[in-house]
């Protein structure tokens, strides 16, 4: 019943320097129009509502037409990774990247406070990174000297939480997501305020690191120490995406959620609850995805239920105030919630032409029409893939699946149709990331670069070591290793391009 599978129990370490002194921001700042503008509403969906109305095989579509292209469906531009897989649909391509072969290390951080569980961010000359002991870092992209530092609270003990598998202290466990056209940059942290668990989104100046404002995520009523956020964090619409679940072991009393708060730090928070009696994370460490008219995708982890369909082992679309669009389930959704076979253990990885991939722990992957997900059983297809946990990867026509238990495995994607077409060879896994002309993957303290057609591996190279399922963010002529206690970059023989 695992929502987090780390591996790794971390040494704690000396607290960073305060923040430098300010600076002037290294970085242009890119504009982008909002497709539609956010509406403050708080939307909670129920469960008995749900499973009266839908059908196995039916529609779960709300009438809805589709808007262009918004600024949330920002991609992988111009060297910039500003959010998990560079883009809000998690495909995990950097397309101006310039050869990365042959590879050679280039800089190796500082020692940082603790362990990087989320994936670099890359823009503006800078790689920004957090770490389980609730500091943000700014590196200079060129040397990895330290720009920045910000402490933003004090971690929370293991100790003080009901069950997990992060230790000695959890923190900021997302990705954080930078939005070029504002300025900002928002990370999301569990802090220990006398003893008491609190989680608090923040949102900080990249160029200094100033606090711009902090928001408290917790909910009425439920049990924060048994609420992790997990899921890297999104932008819609103006507004930031935060997806919370459980701790690794399924314990306490925990819900989904799915929250939406404005950039500016100002009005209400929109929030969806996963209408399960108990469970449903959101968890995936790739986070919510986000389409080109703002809807935002959450795929959830086991319910509580068996017999009654309850949102679990799902994906949902959504609002960027939070309002239910579609659903797609299993049809046997019943036995992965009795048997923690987790739909949500990857992320909803978005394809061209309205298509969206899915695959959890259950092994099975599935296709999706993006403007009606389908209700209970209703995918476009599906195939037997692997049991899957971290991101994916898309270059067309593969998707690029991280298989924990076996290796690296690529997914033909049709407009209906899914096949598996290679397994990488000796056990290579890993969130991937195309770059470069390869696809890469760091596991342990190994960083590979695979044939995108073949999976035959191409370059091996020592790295930091790693937690579970990180993936390496690419930008600016990098690649970027976030590990346990220290920041690694990667280049070709091009060098960094700023």
């Amino acid at each position: 019943m695992a929502k987090i599978d780390t591996g790794l129990t971390r040494r704690a370490a000396a607290r960073p320097s305060s923040t430098l002194a300010p600076r002037p921001c290294a970085g242009r700042l890119l504009r982008r129009a909002w497709g539609r503008a956010a509406v403050a509403t708080i939307a909670v969906v129920s469960a008995g509502g749900i499973a009266a109305a839908v059908q196995p095989g039916a529609s779960a579509s709300t009438s809805r037409v589709r808007t262009p292209a918004t600024g949330a469906h920002a991609a992988a531009a111009g060297g910039e990774w500003t959010t998990y897989g560079g883009s809000f649909t998690r495909d995990s391509v950097q397309t101006a990247s310039p050869s990365l072969r042959p590879l050679r290390a280039r800089w190796l951080s500082p020692i940082l406070d603790d362990a990087v569980y989320g994936e670099p961010l890359i823009f503006g000359h800078e790689v920004f990174v957090a770490t389980e002991g609730d500091t943000v870092y700014a590196l200079a992209a060129s040397s990895g000297r330290l720009l920045w530092s910000r402490h933003l609270g004090t971690p929370v003990p293991a100790s003080a939480l009901p069950c997990g598998d992060i230790s000695p202290t959890v923190g900021i466990t997302s990705t954080m997501v930078l939005d070029p056209a504002t300025g900002k940059l928002f990370a999301s942290a569990a802090t220990d305020e006398g003893g008491a668990v609190h989680h608090v989104l923040v949102a900080l100046q990249p160029s200094t690191g100033a606090i711009l404002w902090q928001r408290d995520l917790d909910r009425p009523g439920w049990v924060a120490a048994a609420q992790l956020q997990r899921p890297a964090l999104a932008l819609t619409d103006g507004r930031v995406v935060v997806g919370f679940g459980g701790n690794y072991g399924d314990c306490a009393q925990y819900h989904g959620y799915v929250m939406s708060v404005p950039e500016t730090g100002a009005g209400p928070t929109a929030v969806f609850q996963v209408p399960t009696a108990r469970e449903g994370a959101v968890w995936a460490p790739a986070g919510l995805s986000v389409d080109a008219a703002g809807d935002v995708f959450a795929v959830t982890g086991n319910g509580s239920s068996t017999s009654r369909f309850d949102g679990g082992d799902a994906v949902f679309s959504l609002s960027p105030t939070m309002r239910e669009v579609s659903f797609f389930a299993p049809s046997n959704w019943a036995q992965d919630n009795g048997d923690d076979g987790d739909l949500g253990s990857g992320p909803a990885t978005l394809l061209p032409g309205g298509r969206v991939f899915v695959v959890g722990k259950e092994q099975t992957g599935y296709l999706l029409d993006a403007d009606r997900l389908g209700g209970i059983g209703g995918q476009l297809a599906s195939a037997n893939v692997c049991f899957s946990i971290g991101g994916d990867a898309y270059l067309a026509p593969f998707v690029y699946v991280n298989c924990p238990n076996g290796s690296l495995t690529a997914v033909l994607a049709g407009t209906r149709s899914l096949r598996v077409a290679w397994t990488a060879p000796g056990g290579v896994d890993g969130s991937p990331t195309v770059a470069g002309g390869l696809v890469w993957v760091v596991s342990g303290d190994q960083l590979s670069g695979l044939a995108p057609r073949s999976g035959r591996a191409v370059v091996s190279h020592a790295s930091v070591p790693v937690v579970h399922y990180a993936a390496p963010a690419a930008g600016e002529g990098l690649l970027v290793v976030g590990g346990t206690d220290r920041v690694e970059a990667f280049e070709g023989p091009s060098g960094y391009r700023p």
